[in-house]
């Protein structure tokens, strides 16, 4: 919407950039370097309709940076910062340094801005400040505040402002490798004056491009030196939630009762066999990699961050999971302008998926979240195209009674009968239901009454 170059269209498979003038034969996307990356899935793949019109791929799935643990969100900062590096090489630059520029296919970055680069002119990187809001100032936050990157990506939409880095990480940071981003905009120790080292002004085209680029692998030397202390196993899951830690700590289940919980979701996987899967409450992805396993594409949504992040590196480029955190009970509207540049988490899945896993959750947002009943049945509805596997869980689980304890709830509003009914009365019928034997719960194949 906001380039000023080119207008978007999106149609299902394919995003069109209507162009306000024809690019010349010089420009980025007529370049060597534009089919290279795409060959390489570094950018996404496009084809010139016509001298105004081009054609890109949409990604099937779009996740946004207030989602995005920080292991996305470093891994979309290092294709950024690589494919910087690589244009100023070959006499381009970036125009954007923005984390909205990069999509996930999956787990795999992938930068989608065609429009964004044009020949080299200048020494200074004028992406530079937007580079450091955007990535490095809230993995910085993350490491050392706690403020994990999703958070600030939620709070402030063109990533954290230097002043509130500065207030954020106090005079402590000025003695640390990401100082020199915090003074003025945080692009002006990165880009003081060398000419003094370069030998003195030139005047022709090819010694400024020549003077540009040197200058410029100093300014990415710094950056890929401030990355590399934030690097993907800095960023990595640290269990410090819990959660992370859940698939391998479930005395609530016996292992008998587990075989048949992953019996039972392949079986009925290969009997749906869906195109796509929503796994909410994914954890670290134990079912969604069933689930890909049998050749559906999986949106993974979980709120704890470590457990996404563990996803994530996993699935390190691997296109068929796209892990992302979302509070389930709090999830988000549109972004950008009037709301409706990048569409909430409920449009994106509205009706989108075939099959909607709901295993070992309607508890947490019932009792813990008291979300009713009906609302939670609902909105699995309004997701599915077809199908759902609900784990039920009685009321005697001591899961369910713990949290109904600390809520001062009664477990008897949660029996596995008014999970049922809640499924059954939002327009589901019940295909299957199989006990898991010494775990208080059951696995139901649910399917749409109006499929």
């Amino acid at each position: 919407m906001r380039d000023p170059a080119a207008s978007l269209r999106f149609e299902d498979d394919r995003v069109i950039r209507d162009l306000k003038s024809p690019l010349g034969p010089d420009h980025f996307l007529h370049s060597d370097l534009a089919r290279k990356w795409v060959d390489r899935g570094d950018l996404v793949q496009f084809k010139f309709e016509s001298d105004c019109m081009v054609i890109g791929r949409r990604i099937p799935f779009v996740t946004q940076p207030a989602e995005w643990s920080d292991a996305q969100l470093h891994a979309a900062g290092a294709l950024t910062l690589r494919l910087q590096v690589e244009a100023v090489a070959a006499g381009y630059d970036m125009k954007d340094a923005s984390a909205w520029n990069v999509l996930f296919d999956g787990a795999r970055p992938v930068f989608c801005d065609l429009m964004s680069f044009d020949r080299l002119l200048n020494r200074k990187w004028w992406a530079l400040g937007q580079f450091a809001r955007h990535f490095i100032f809230p993995l910085v936050a993350s490491r050392r505040c706690g403020l994990s990157g999703h958070v600030v990506h939620t709070m402030w939409r063109d990533g954290m402002p230097v002043e509130r880095a500065r207030q954020l990480f106090g005079r402590s940071i000025f003695l640390t490798r990401y100082g020199a981003l915090m003074l003025g905009d945080g692009r002006s120790a990165l880009h003081s004056d060398v000419s003094s080292l370069q030998g003195g002004p030139r005047t022709s085209s090819a010694a400024r491009v020549e003077e540009a680029q040197d200058f410029r692998r100093r300014v990415h030397a710094s950056l890929g030196w401030m990355m590399e202390g934030l690097s993907a196993k800095a960023v990595a899951s640290t269990g410090a939630s819990g959660w992370s830690g859940y698939r391998g700590d479930r005395p609530h289940y016996r292992d008998a009762s587990l075989v048949t919980k992953r019996s039972l979701v392949t079986e009925w996987m290969r009997h749906v066999r869906p195109a796509w899967v929503l796994d909410l409450g994914c954890n670290t992805g134990e079912f969604s990699i069933i689930a890909a396993e049998n050749g559906a594409r999986v949106v993974s949504v979980d709120a704890d961050h470590d457990s996404i992040a563990t996803l994530f590196q996993a699935q390190a480029n691997q296109t068929a999971i796209h892990p992302m955190v979302s509070v389930l009970d709090d999830l988000r509207g549109g972004r950008g302008w009037a709301a409706s540049e990048h569409p909430g988490l409920t449009e994106r899945l509205d009706g989108r998926m075939d099959l909607v896993m709901v295993l070992a959750l309607t508890h947490h947002l019932a009792v813990g979240a008291a979300v009713p009943l009906d609302a939670i049945a609902r909105f699995v509805f309004s997701c599915s195209r077809d199908a759902a596997i609900v784990e039920l869980i009685e009321a005697e689980d001591p899961q369910l009674r713990s949290l109904c304890d600390q809520r001062q709830r009664d477990p008897s509003e949660f029996t596995a009968e008014r999970q049922r009914a809640a499924f059954l009365g939002a327009g589901f019928e019940l295909i299957q239901e199989v006990s898991l034997d010494g775990a208080m719960r059951s696995l139901v194949l649910f399917r749409k009454l109006s499929r």
